[in-house]
């Protein structure tokens, strides 16, 4: 149960920082970060995949789960606007 408490917080964990990565990203003018960023939050996303398959979470952990998982698609869209606005300049 501890080793499951402690793999959902690392996914939590991920996804904020995911996020921090993608909005660094935007205001970074190298594209590689983009690309640093995307897999980053693949790779968070994985995580909380992983960390809800195993369940025995708690409520307070779904909800922080949930919420994690609701900043990567926010995340994930900013990438895919950005992305858009990058291909309109070429």
């Amino acid at each position: 149960m501890a080793q499951n408490n402690q793999n959902l917080q690392q996914a939590i964990n991920a996804a904020q920082q995911a996020q921090q990565a993608v909005q660094q990203a935007q205001s970074s003018t190298n594209p590689q970060a983009m690309q640093q960023a995307q897999q980053q939050l693949q790779q968070a996303q994985q995580q909380l995949q992983q960390a809800q398959t195993e369940g025995q979470a708690t409520a307070q952990q779904n909800q922080e789960l949930q919420q994690a998982q609701q900043q990567l698609q926010q995340a994930q869209q900013s990438i895919q606007q950005s992305q858009q606005q990058q291909n309109q300049y070429k």
